[in-house]
């Protein structure tokens, strides 16, 4: 009986009704914001100081995607520049009508439509000229607790360590930044060609700890983001692919303080067309991965 009224529930907020729940989760999403916005002011919770703000302007470069949400790409470079004034932002778009976006220190590569996240984030990544970039999703918000310049300079001061990732806060529907933190214990990584070269779960201090996968938005070291890259030919699961394609080239590390805001309206049945269109990038990761397994087998029996 659940199980039929779940999907009941399910066709018809993603029926011809979409548009009613998107329209709702969007108040509920803004509600929820501004309440957290008060709260933390509140709390005396600060955006960065001029020190930060030049640290970060130096050393980083913004790196973000955009796929016909422009309301939110646009909110997310203001976000930035709101936080780090003067930071250089380099946006990928792919959009059916080209970004309508100018400001300071932007760059928007416009591409050919729908031609995928990973093929879009390489193209962003060649422009890089900073030592470090901060890679991002245009469904994300900056929160006085991402700290992006305590996270770059853990990076200085920790040369073994490649990446710092945050958690991704997810509203309206909140979870505690310890449950966030264990979705991601189970990522060994195990399975990739390469072992960690810091074991999964060792603990660096009282916030970072190692991880085979993070989540999908920290601060690296370009020079380390350049050698892995994104795979051309997976159009959306560019997640996992990465990390596993990242072991043992790569130590990465979550601050399981730190977070920005995610608000993805899972009711956009636009975007979520494309987003869904994953069924070539499972059927090349499954080969590319079969051909992973039988080349280290040869190696360990041979």
């Amino acid at each position: 009986m659940k199980s039929k009224l779940r999907d009941f529930f399910k066709n018809l907020s993603h029926g011809r009704l979409s548009f009613i729940f998107s329209f709702l989760y969007k108040i509920a999403i803004f509600i929820v914001y501004y309440f957290l916005r008060l709260k933390w002011f509140l709390l005396g919770a600060k955006k960065p100081d001029q020190e930060e703000v030049g640290l970060v302007k130096e050393n980083v470069t913004f790196v973000f995607k955009s796929f016909e949400r422009q309301a939110m790409a646009k909110r997310l470079y203001k976000c930035i520049q709101s936080y780090y004034p003067g930071v250089r932002v380099i946006i990928a778009d792919d959009s059916s009508k080209p970004l309508d976006l100018q400001g300071e220190n932007l760059e928007v590569i416009q591409l050919p439509f729908n031609s995928g996240l990973s093929y879009g984030l390489n193209c962003a990544l060649e422009k890089v000229e900073t030592p470090f970039m901060i890679r991002m999703d245009d469904d994300e918000l900056l929160t006085p607790f991402t700290k992006w310049g305590k996270q770059l300079l853990f990076l200085m001061e920790h040369p073994e360590v490649d990446l710092v990732a945050v958690h991704l806060f997810d509203i309206p529907i909140m979870k505690t930044l310890e449950e966030e933190s264990k979705r991601y214990y189970g990522n060994s990584m195990a399975e990739a060609p390469k072992e960690l070269k810091i074991p999964h779960m060792t603990l660096l201090d009282s916030e970072h700890i190692v991880l085979g996968k993070t989540p999908n938005t920290f601060i690296v070291r370009t020079d380390k983001m350049k050698e892995v890259g994104y795979d051309n030919r997976i159009r959306m699961i560019d997640h996992d692919d990465f990390f596993y394609r990242a072991a043992g080239n790569m130590v990465s590390v979550l601050d399981r303080t730190a977070f920005v805001i995610h608000y993805h309206n899972r009711f956009d049945m636009k975007y979520q067309k494309y987003r869904a269109d994953v069924d070539a990038d499972r059927v090349y990761i499954s080969h590319r991965r079969w051909t992973d397994y039988l080349q280290k087998d040869r190696k360990q029996y041979p």
